[in-house]
């Protein structure tokens, strides 16, 4: 082991794996570091998909077929009372999380990384408003590392950036009603799923209050599911097994059902950090809170902003300058490819998990919500009602006029919120005014939603 590095990565989840295959590729000396042992990496309770448009983005279009579990073709969402679906059409797989982190990182190691795992880091070196690199602890003994820069992958644990100073904005904590705590299962069914390239998400707030549960077939593994259910955090609702086991896997389709594998995570619900760098540090994945706010998919957003910040690490070391100003590019190409859809979809979260049961049920089989909605959602992060549509709307909903008053004021604001981000500050300087003029926007937008429930 080295003491000086180019770049020191903390975390090797899919946003730290891919981070340390660009960044190895581009010739760089690289170390990263994990807690887990080599065989545990990547081994995170989750849902397992990512869609087939974050890996052409990543240029993963050919994975070696032992990693796909499943293909997608689409999800459908289910109303409260199960009467209604729709189906938000789109490409996709089920992966092998921890074989996907191997095939990142065995091709890092093949370009010169240089990896320690069962390390923890204990401690960023922060100098002169720098972050110059990290103490780490292995084996019971603390060692001190350099690095230009140092990227934060440890997901929830937040191990670097939990540490830096306040006002940075890499630094800025999780609350937790941004949250979802899920808790899945991993069970072979006696019987096999119609369509198993269809993945299902049931919204039901008695069963999943500010969340959803979901069954995800494996189309590659004859009656193998995955089936979780997530509950929003901050709000006292309890734990998510307990709900999981009474409203669903009491169902008939699980009875004499294999639990195959099991577990819990904590998953940032929220629009991502402001700014995924600063001075000599980069923070991506979870730790940037990088998630789908309304599915709750992660996998692909993550790579996503681990490509983004390696360019940017790459361009930053040719001029020899790692300050906030030559690693904002980070930030540009991520608002530009998965951040501004987040941000939008963030305000529709926050109007989903205010709608009861019933205002579910209606606005979906009275097409007050309609799928097309779900559908330009999902493909463009955006909600624009023409003038017919809103006409057909207020016909139909006269019997829920608050339903109609939230779609009106959530359009609203999703537009707001998208133009904002489309004027994403082009350098740290104005990144303050900008997200004052952000968080204004959100507040007003929660407590109209909130006024209105």
């Amino acid at each position: 082991m080295k003491s000086e590095y180019d770049v020191v990565i903390v975390g090797l989840g899919v946003a730290g794996a891919y981070a340390s295959y660009a960044l190895a590729k581009a010739g760089l000396e690289v170390l990263a570091v994990d807690i887990k042992p080599y065989e545990k990496l990547g081994d995170k309770p989750c849902g397992d998909a990512i869609g087939k448009h974050h890996l052409d983005f990543l240029n993963l279009t050919n994975l070696p077929p032992d990693l796909v579990e499943g293909y997608v073709r689409g999800i459908d969402i289910y109303s409260p009372s199960e009467s209604v679906k729709f189906r938000v059409t789109g490409d996709g797989y089920l992966v092998d999380r921890i074989k996907l982190v191997h095939y990142l990182v065995e091709r890092a190691l093949d370009s010169g990384l240089e990896l320690m795992t069962k390390t923890a880091a204990v401690s960023p070196i922060v100098k002169d408003g720098f972050v110059r690199g990290l103490v780490l602890l292995r084996e019971g003994r603390s060692v001190e590392v350099s690095a230009k820069i140092t990227i934060d992958a440890s997901g929830n644990a937040r191990a670097v950036a939990r540490r830096l100073p306040s006002d940075w904005p890499v630094s800025e904590e999780l609350k937790m009603v941004d949250s979802n705590i899920a808790y899945r299962e991993v069970r072979k069914l006696r019987d096999g799923v119609e369509e198993p390239e269809i993945l299902r998400i049931y919204v039901n707030k008695t069963a999943a209050p500010g969340g959803y549960w979901w069954l995800f077939p494996y189309s590659r593994r004859d009656g193998y599911v995955n089936v979780g259910l997530g509950i929003q955090g901050g709000r006292g609702y309890g734990d998510p097994k307990t709900p999981l086991y009474r409203y669903v896997l009491s169902r008939e389709m699980f009875r004499n059902s294999e639990l195959i594998e099991a577990g819990g995570a904590l998953v940032p619900t929220r629009e991502a950090l402001s700014s995924l760098v600063w001075n000599g540090v980069a923070v991506v994945g979870d730790a940037a809170y990088t998630v789908n706010p309304v599915h709750g998919g992660g996998k692909g957003s993550a790579m996503i902003s681990a490509s983004c910040v390696s360019e940017a690490v790459v361009e930053s070391l040719e001029i020899g300058r790692v300050d906030a100003e030559s690693l904002w590019t980070a930030n540009i190409c991520y608002m530009n490819n998965y951040g501004i859809k987040q941000a939008v979809l963030n305000v529709f979260r926050v109007f989903l998990q205010e709608l009861p049961n019933e205002d579910i049920d209606f606005g979906m089989s009275r097409g007050v919500i309609r799928e097309e909605d779900l559908n330009a959602l999902s493909l463009r992060g955006h909600l624009e009602l023409s003038v017919v549509d809103k006409a057909y709307r207020l016909v139909v909903g006269l019997r829920r006029p608050s339903l109609l008053l939230k779609l009106k004021t959530v359009s609203e604001y999703m537009s707001r919120v998208k133009t904002l981000y489309e004027s994403y500050p082009q350098t740290p300087r104005d990144l303050p005014a900008w997200l004052h003029r952000v968080r204004s926007v959100l507040n007003e937008y929660r407590a109209k939603i909130l006024g209105a429930s």
